[in-house]
């Protein structure tokens, strides 16, 4: 049954496309070469949702072809939306950043009460990450019955990663402590509040927040693979952890543009250019992180963005451009679609001219001593040594070299895959002005990896991106 599902991969496949386009089947081949069961994506321009599709099985058991209504959970995209909620209530005036926590939360450890809403927003607090941890481990299921109260509980037994406003360190119980900020100040519990003053101002009626016991239509089932790759469905999670709000909305790809639409048009806060800002920690280092959105960049586009994946067994991503008004969102149900690379296939077809590694790596480098100095470099990066004549030291941020490093131990040699001179307004990157790029391309854990190096106009690698 899971096998003749599979090759039937294409057997929903719904597609507001341009004539002569075949960026569908490019999809449906990808989705059975990685054999993930279902994908749905859409896509807005100028404002418009312009594309819809859906490929694939949304329940492997029943056969049920996936839909544009088909809903998935979308994990840390989750956090857009608690960035919103906080966000609205500092622009009501409600809510300053500058609060320390324990204005909101007692009994806190003594190294917390330095941590202002603004660190949490903006992931400098030095909090760790606990989905993945000791505390909610991912191979396995997790039906711990949490509350607000034991959930903080928990957090704090959790070791700081960072000192306060030190540096990035990706957290999700910032954003779900967040969640219980804007609770307690709005008197609601946080899905109502969201609810009313997101969802619906939005036209999200598809979408809310999981409830393991509710029979929801058109609600996707989402799959893993076990040790022999065989196709598992997810882990199981229970009611509070599997809700929490940094991860657990359910909604459809098209639901998530009409989010973006909203926010772009002024309906849901404000000013919502606040929410794509580059931001900075207290000591300095650039962060690129705020109110649930990453600032980053694409082989020469700007973009700002949010990946999604949960051991429930879902993949997703937004991926906002705005300096070519375009926004893709992409939803899968299976932990271990390379989500990146389908976004980056639907980004090509609506950004033309936008080299592709996978093909600029078979073509000849014009200037292969400028990539061998990179490369070079690398190797040295990985040893523990950064060399400043070919880097500047917050080129790796918001991660760092020394993150970097454990990486480039682990990877493969680099080789070229392209570069291009960027034109128009160019970019500019923790406060660098970029002028062209070179795309290497490596192996880690058998898969393929692009990082593109971007230069500025004194020759140095000013700022890297994670292409693919």
């Amino acid at each position: 049954m899971i096998l003749r599902a599979l090759l039937a991969i294409a057997v929903s496949s719904l597609t507001l496309a341009a004539a002569g386009d075949d960026l569908d089947a490019r999809i449906e081949r990808e989705l059975k070469r990685e054999h993930v069961p279902a994908l749905t994506l859409a896509v807005v321009h100028h404002g418009t949702i312009v594309r819809q599709g859906a490929y694939g099985i949304a329940n492997l058991e029943w056969n049920a072809p996936a839909s544009i209504h088909t809903k998935f959970e979308v994990a840390s995209i989750s956090k857009m939306f608690v960035g919103a909620a906080v966000r609205i209530l500092i622009e009501e005036g409600k809510l300053d950043p500058e609060n320390s926590l324990d204005k909101y939360f007692e009994g806190l450890p003594e190294p917390w009460k330095t941590i202002r809403v603004r660190h949490l927003i903006t992931m400098s607090s030095g909090l760790p990450e606990d989905f993945g941890s000791d505390l909610i481990p991912y191979d396995q299921d997790v039906a711990t019955p949490y509350d607000d109260a034991s959930m903080i509980r928990a957090f704090t037994g959790l070791k700081m990663a960072a000192p306060v406003g030190s540096r990035f360190v990706y957290s999700s119980p910032g954003y779900a402590m967040l969640s219980m900020i804007v609770s307690r100040i709005s008197g609601q519990p946080f899905a109502r509040f969201v609810r009313d003053r997101i969802f619906l101002p939005a036209g999200m009626s598809e979408t809310s927040y999981i409830d393991n016991a509710k029979v929801v239509p058109e609600r996707a089932e989402g799959y893993r693979k076990d040790a022999s790759g065989e196709l598992k469905k997810g882990r199981y999670l229970g009611q509070y952890l599997h809700s929490r709000p940094d991860d657990g909305v359910l909604t459809t790809a098209g639901e998530l543009a009409r989010w973006v639409i909203a926010l772009e048009r002024r309906t849901i806060v404000n000013a919502p250019d606040a929410l794509w800002q580059a931001t900075v920690a207290d000591s300095g280092r650039p962060l690129d992180y705020s109110y649930g959105w990453i600032t980053d960049t694409w082989l020469g586009h700007r973009r700002v963005s949010h990946a999604g994946g949960l051991r429930t067994g879902f993949h997703a991503f937004v991926a906002r451009y705005p300096d070519d008004d375009l926004t893709i969102v992409v939803a899968t149900n299976c932990d271990f679609s390379g989500i990146r690379a389908y976004v980056n296939l639907v980004a090509r077809r609506y950004l033309p001219g936008t080299p592709d590694p996978e093909a600029e790596h078979m073509a000849p480098d014009s200037d292969p001593d400028g990539t061998q100095k990179i490369i070079a470099a690398l190797g040295r990066a990985g040893r523990g040594s950064v060399d400043e004549s070919v880097f500047i030291l917050d080129a790796a941020e918001p991660i760092g070299f020394d993150e970097v490093a454990g990486f480039l131990k682990t990877a493969a040699p680099f080789t070229y895959a392209g570069r291009a001179r960027l034109t128009g307004q160019g970019l500019r990157m923790h406060g660098h002005e970029l002028v062209d790029y070179l795309t290497l391309r490596t192996q880690m854990e058998g898969a393929v990896l692009y990082l593109t190096f971007y230069r500025d106009r004194a020759g140095k690698v000013a700022y890297i991106e994670q292409t693919s």
